[in-house]
């Protein structure tokens, strides 16, 4: 072992190592690494001629470091740009050169406006307003506002029209369209079974459901799985299925949207809400363990669709869809009571409003999402009423 000597600077025992070459403590080395990299000068406040104390601290820096210099050390030794990172340079990339992130460098080129497919819906507009003129196709009695939504649920869910894999060899502009079509139709159709509605400026009812029917057929879609599932599936082979059970999977090559975009369905599911798998998600089991009757069913779309319609659009149509909220909500309660007489309802009255909840959250990231598309100009589609789909596509 190296024998301990005094630091020939402050006088108490250290290792007996040279430090820029006098034996030294390390904080007298450290002392004068600093010092003599230091462009501050020191001056000494007595008589030029200050000792350390017992214990090494050295009150004056001025002195410290003329001991320093008169025990021979030299800042000769002194190394600097010891560490890799601080000389290393970045590489020149096209990102670095220009400022920007690959994903904004590598896309396509701009193209004007007049380049992108214009899709005219008026005609779907004007169908629109037929229907909501003509009314319900057939008159339903019923005790209840509720109870008449969820006769006119009942039809819909009758007649419902979802692609067929099977059948279908490839789903393009055509089916897509025609999907759209039937979809806001049939929730015309459905929501002119509430009288209160029916009772709204024809302007107004064309603004609420622009912002309805999308999400409207969010919860009955999951609602849909769930019954189809239930329908093939008894209690003991539902419990053995495991979380995210995969039921089905499109065959991506049978998705054409090469009419609104050129980008691949892979990307595009970054940018939207493309369903390409049925499975057994949160949502879906949420459905299965609650399995609502036909007038909870008609209560959550009601209750989700004018919520979320007075928080997109506020004023006005805020009042009114609180008031049709406090109206179902009454009819629902009247249901428990008097129809299946079970006052103690909280229980499945939160599971509801549970799935409802998660939905408008999922619809909130999708448009936040499809935002993104929007800057990034990855559709190549116009629409003559983008009002429409604004919760579907950023058109």
């Amino acid at each position: 072992m190296t024998p301990l000597k005094n630091c020939q600077i402050c006088h108490i025992p250290t290792n007996g190592k040279r430090h820029y070459g006098v034996v030294s403590c390390r904080a007298c080395a450290a002392f004068f690494r600093r010092a003599g990299c230091s462009n501050r000068s020191k001056k000494c406040k007595k008589l030029k001629n200050c000792v350390a104390k017992e214990d090494g601290f050295f009150a004056c820096k001025f002195c410290r470091l003329q001991k320093c210099l008169n025990a021979g050390m030299s800042s000769e030794s002194f190394q600097f740009n010891r560490d890799g990172y601080q000389v290393a340079k970045i590489p020149m990339t096209m990102d670095t050169f220009l400022g920007k992130p690959n994903f904004i460098i590598f896309r396509a080129s701009n193209e004007t406006s007049s380049s992108k497919n214009f899709i005219d819906v008026q005609y779907l507009i004007d169908r629109v307003a037929q229907v909501l003129q003509e009314g319900p196709e057939t008159p339903i009695i019923s005790k209840s506002k509720l109870g008449k939504l969820s006769l006119g649920l009942r039809n819909i869910q009758g007649t419902t029209k979802y692609p067929d894999p099977k059948s279908v060899e490839m789903y393009g502009k055509n089916e897509a369209l025609a999907q759209v079509e039937y979809d806001i139709l049939s929730v015309t159709k459905w929501v002119t079974h509430f009288d209160e509605f029916q009772k709204l400026p024809h302007v107004l009812k064309l603004t609420m459901l622009e912002g309805i029917w999308n999400i409207w057929w969010k919860l009955e879609r999951i609602s849909d799985v769930a019954r189809k599932i239930k329908a093939n599936l008894n209690e003991e082979m539902l419990r053995k299925l495991d979380k995210d059970h995969l039921f089905h999977a499109w065959d991506l090559k049978q998705l054409d949207f090469s009419w609104f975009s050129k980008n691949t369905v892979e990307e595009l599911k970054f940018f939207l809400d493309i369903p390409t798998e049925i499975r057994l998600d949160p949502l879906t089991q949420l459905m299965l363990d609650l399995d609502p009757s036909d007038i909870e069913l008609s209560f959550m779309l009601s209750q989700l669709c004018f919520q979320y319609v007075g928080k997109r659009f506020q004023g006005e149509i805020l009042r009114i869809s609180e008031k049709f909220q406090e109206i179902l909500a009454d009819d629902l309660h009247d249901y428990y009571v008097n129809d299946m007489s079970n006052p103690y309802y909280m229980k499945r009255l939160a599971k509801m409003m549970k799935i409802n909840n998660q939905i408008q959250l999922d619809v909130y990231r999708s448009k936040v999402r499809s935002s993104l598309g929007h800057v990034f100009d990855i559709f190549d589609i116009e629409v003559s009423h983008p009002e429409l789909f604004i919760d579907l596509t950023p058109c």
